[in-house]
């Protein structure tokens, strides 16, 4: 009898300390950064689509990218149905981005998306539990360009035409120049949103 309790008191003794370490709380999670919301969500396409994810939807500052996931043992026993043809269990995140006063919030939301036993998409909070990976979202963040060297004037590469001086052959000559600087100019703009082509 002393045993059963020893261990009883035992028990309870090491849940009460894992209770007592602090839980990770379900989202939506909230960040900052000085880049711009362009900027911060080509970051965010690059990081989901290298990590697997599918972009489901893109309505310019708000976004969502999902795969196929097991949810945790217990939340898949009582709540998943695995009986539903062409459905899976996903992990989904979404993203809203909103720009003020020089900064860029992005407010993250995951959740697990599951079929439930009519066949019916169903979501339930999935918790962000890696300390970690909440730190390496927040410095890939960190790292973009600030909306204020953005918005710093450059010069611009600028495409123009020069006047022909001979016929046809230096015309298509200098339009085929002038069309590969143009195909540059573009590419480089891609990226850097001060560059203007004209």
């Amino acid at each position: 009898m002393k045993r059963v309790l020893i261990l009883m008191l035992a028990l309870t003794t090491l849940a009460g300390a894992r209770d007592k370490k602090p839980k990770a709380q379900p989202g939506p999670y909230i960040f900052t950064s000085k880049g711009s919301a362009q900027t911060i969500k080509g970051l965010i396409v690059q990081a989901n689509l290298r990590e697997g994810y599918t972009l489901d939807s893109d309505n310019k500052l708000q976004f969502r990218f999902s795969k196929p996931g097991q949810m945790p043992l217990i939340s898949a026993v009582f709540m998943a149905s695995s009986a539903c043809p062409g459905m899976t269990t996903k992990k989904v995140w979404s993203y809203t981005l909103a720009e003020l006063d020089g900064m860029t919030k992005v407010t993250v939301q995951p959740v697990w998306e599951y079929p439930d036993d009519y066949c019916q998409t169903q979501t339930h909070e999935l918790i962000w539990g890696q300390p970690e990976e909440i730190a390496a979202f927040q410095a890939m963040l960190d790292k973009a360009p600030t909306l204020s060297a953005q918005a710093a004037p450059t010069t611009a590469p600028v495409v123009q035409t020069a006047a022909p001086s001979a016929p046809s052959q230096e015309e298509s000559s200098d339009s085929a120049r002038q069309a590969r600087q143009h195909a540059a100019c573009l590419e480089l703009a891609k990226d850097n949103p001060s560059v203007s082509c004209k």
